[in-house]
């Protein structure tokens, strides 16, 4: 392991994009590497669950699995937004599945009923068990943030507050009244065998338009004209420009809000929260990638796409909505064939790590924020990553033995 984050150093410490170079292959598929990053990233970050809009009823519900955690998005009777342990506190039965609108959550194995705040509510036949207080249990809470429409979930509660790292974002994304798109439909795509950061890597560069875009988005909007804006530690944001000839046409460039400054109704805006929000919005339209790792070289995938308030209430909605679905999804399957041929190459023993184009500057970007998070230093391996990889051999000795 510790092999293995001494290789990474190089690319997570590079001091600047023309001196990038990608990951070394065994990154994308290391068991050791997950476990580090679940504690060190996943576990200790703000993770995106699902839109502020997806519960925007009252008692309504959101069920979604996390690092193996089965979670559940409420919003209870006062309006409240939680996130939740869907595991029964009885004999651990999971309470709630999928989506909807329920009075309370009730586990089906013995009836155990819990309120949208996670108060348990009710217990059959509960009467002569001593120390027993319904009132003293409940599902177990977890932190969140509501940012921009997103709810997101720190899962060990000690992750610094997340909107004051996105001011920078903020002052872009509120040109578009972004807290107001709305989710039209969610795509599922269920379980991918690539890792997460080969879909990051993908996302967060246009550099491949050219390739497998080049029939649905380069002549468009060609790689050439992209280019990487100013981010910060907790995200970082490229653009894709309209090559000239083009007019800003619906579904994706209008129409938009009303103070949208012209020069970005003929650009699209891409942008990750780190680790796992990925999100391409338009004056039109916008959709996230929902990255949920399973492993190395595993993850659950869904993309759900949302439309902007000004689309919403333009005329021939139903059209225009048809449209953006099909166009999305057709892309999405271009960049899935992608990311599937990578994590094949590598493990089939690919080699070597390959220089970036200064396209690629979001990706030297990323690998600066996982170096930071793995602990990596510009000298190799921090003392930090250094007593993780010695943990890890003790405990792979350990188990030999």
């Amino acid at each position: 392991m510790n092999s293995l984050l001494a290789a990474m150093a190089p690319s997570c410490t590079a001091s600047s994009p023309a001196l990038a170079s990608t990951l070394p292959p065994g990154a994308y598929g290391s068991e050791e590497l997950f476990e580090i990053e679940s504690e060190k990233i996943f576990r200790s970050a703000w993770m995106p669950l699902c839109r502020e809009e997806q519960v925007g009823e009252i008692n309504s519900y959101y069920s979604i699995d996390l690092l193996g955690m089965a979670l559940v998005v409420t919003r209870d009777r006062y309006g409240e937004v939680r996130v939740l342990s869907r595991t029964c506190r009885h004999r651990w039965m999971e309470i709630a599945c999928g989506s909807g609108v329920a009075p309370a959550l009730q586990c089906p194995y013995h009836l155990w009923t819990y309120a949208m705040d996670g108060h348990l509510v009710g217990a059959p036949e509960m009467q002569g068990v001593e120390d027993f207080c319904k009132e003293e249990i409940a599902l177990q809470s977890y932190r969140h943030e509501i940012w921009q429409g997103f709810i997101f979930v720190n899962l060990d509660g000690q992750a610094e507050p997340l909107a004051p790292q996105l001011s920078g974002l903020d002052e872009y994304l509120e040109l578009y009244d972004f807290g107001g798109y709305q989710t039209i439909t969610p795509t599922d795509w269920g379980e991918c065998a690539w890792d997460w950061k080969v879909m990051v890597d993908n996302f967060m560069e246009c550099y491949h338009h050219m390739g497998p875009h080049r029939k649905s988005l380069e002549s468009e909007y060609p790689a050439k004209l992209s280019y990487t804006d100013a981010g910060g530690e907790a995200f970082s944001l490229m653009w894709a420009c309209q090559a000239g000839g083009y007019e800003a046409t619906p579904p994706f460039l209008s129409p938009g809000a009303a103070g949208l400054p012209d020069e970005l109704r003929h650009k699209l805006a891409i942008f990750i929260v780190y680790p796992l929000l990925q999100v391409v919005v338009g004056p039109g339209f916008m959709y996230w990638l929902k990255t949920l790792p399973l492993g190395p070289g595993r993850i659950q995938l869904q993309l759900d796409i949302a439309m902007s308030p000004a689309a919403l209430a333009a005329p021939d909605l139903e059209a225009r909505q048809k449209e953006l679905i099909e166009a999305i999804v057709e892309i999405h399957k271009e960049d899935l064939d992608v990311c599937a041929a990578v994590q094949r190459a590598i493990s089939g023993g690919a080699q070597g790590q390959g220089r970036l184009s200064l396209l690629e500057q979001p990706l030297w970007e990323f690998y600066q924020y996982l170096g930071r998070r793995l602990g990596l230093a510009t000298d190799g391996l921090s003392a930090d990553s250094k007593h993780v990889g010695q943990d890890l051999a003790m405990d792979e000795r350990a188990i030999s033995a």
